[in-house]
């Protein structure tokens, strides 16, 4: 093979993986942001998730549907705030001297806003306690005990998370 039909194929070849590399990364891009549930809209994954493991009626649904929309849209500003306030530590702290002044007063923050997202998650599983029969009742304080309790998903994410941060 001489050195130019070597050398085109490898331009084709660098081409071709190029190509791949891009349509997968672009694939993997498209299911993150489609799986993943938007903070300000309606969460189709929990709604699904609350049909299926309570067994929800059709009137319940949309009456849980009505729940999640007017709580995400409320806690819409909390949200952005918590994400304000996160970027506003991150670029104090990557200061030459960050003011621990103004992060102990970012924290104190945060903590406010976790707080009232906190308030605002209560009366939410209350308010879908109240459609809910007794039988869907139990289950779902077994459900809240999976989610939240510390055997819970969120309970280990917690810990992966400080674990992450920690090494």
């Amino acid at each position: 093979m001489n050195y130019f039909l070597k050398f085109r194929f490898a331009i084709w070849a660098i081409v071709a993986l190029s190509l791949i590399i891009l349509v997968t990364v672009g694939t993997m891009f498209y299911f993150m942001l489609s799986n993943r549930p938007d903070r300000h809209g309606d969460h189709p994954q929990i709604g699904h998730f609350f049909q299926k493991e309570l067994g929800f009626s059709p009137e319940q649904e949309r009456q849980a549907k009505e729940f999640r929309n007017a709580y995400f849209n409320a806690m819409k500003p909390v949200f952005d705030s918590l994400e304000q306030k996160r970027v506003a530590m991150i670029d104090e702290l990557s200061k030459p001297k960050p003011d621990t002044l103004i992060l102990n007063r970012i924290a104190d923050e945060v903590g406010s806003l976790h707080a009232q997202l906190k308030r605002n998650t209560i009366k939410q599983l209350l308010k879908l306690r109240g459609i809910c029969t007794p039988q869907q009742v139990e289950k779902l304080n077994i459900l809240n005990k999976k989610i939240l309790g510390p055997e819970g998903a969120m309970y280990r994410r917690r810990q992966m998370d400080n674990h992450h941060v920690v090494n």
